[in-house]
């Protein structure tokens, strides 16, 4: 039974650490500019593409938060959700939403992110905003499923030298009012 609760920091340092948060899909968001905007396009990738999420610096911000909360499998923790709040515009934003692959595909990501928009409520947000990459379909499908829409993009917020070839930033942001 899949349950959430706060997040206990230190002790959740650890078994968060172990949490495996890589993807690989076949399908990717490729930018086609036209001026002065950009549409996502979805295409097939010329060979399958995969991504590991170097959680350790990731972890270290949690506490850091608004609100975090775990969610655990039998005790075990199998995913994490990460909210911050800006009171200047009532936007609540999800900094992390990571979930072991053995756990996906169970409603967990969706308990996780209906919490988060709970929360978001509760607080009195306008907006949960999201953020994610060209290169991960999966979480863009997710998303849009979650009644996310694609609101923009940000070509220049990774480093070059960190991300893979046309990796760029795109937001989501779902009212919440």
């Amino acid at each position: 039974m899949i349950v959430l609760r706060d997040l206990s920091w230190p002790q959740d340092r650890a078994p968060l650490l172990t949490l495996d948060a890589s993807f690989t899909s076949d399908r990717v968001y490729r930018l086609q500019r036209a001026g002065r905007s950009f549409t996502p396009e979805e295409v097939v990738a010329s060979r399958p593409v995969s991504k590991c999420y170097p959680l350790a610096s990731e972890v270290e911000s949690l506490a850091s938060l608004d609100w975090v909360q775990v969610a655990s499998d039998a005790g075990k923790a199998v995913g994490v959700v990460g909210m911050g709040l800006q009171l200047w515009n009532r936007r609540a934003t999800l900094h992390h939403l990571y979930l072991g692959r053995e756990a996906r595909h169970r409603g967990i990501g969706r308990t996780m992110v209906e919490a988060a928009i709970g929360e978001g409520r509760r607080r009195g947000a306008r907006h949960l905003w999201a953020e994610t990459q060209t290169i991960n379909y999966g979480a863009v499908c997710f998303y849009e499923r979650m009644g996310f829409e694609w609101c923009g993009l940000d070509t220049s917020l990774y480093d070059p030298g960190e991300v893979q070839e046309e990796e760029v930033a795109q937001f989501f942001a779902r009212a919440l009012a």
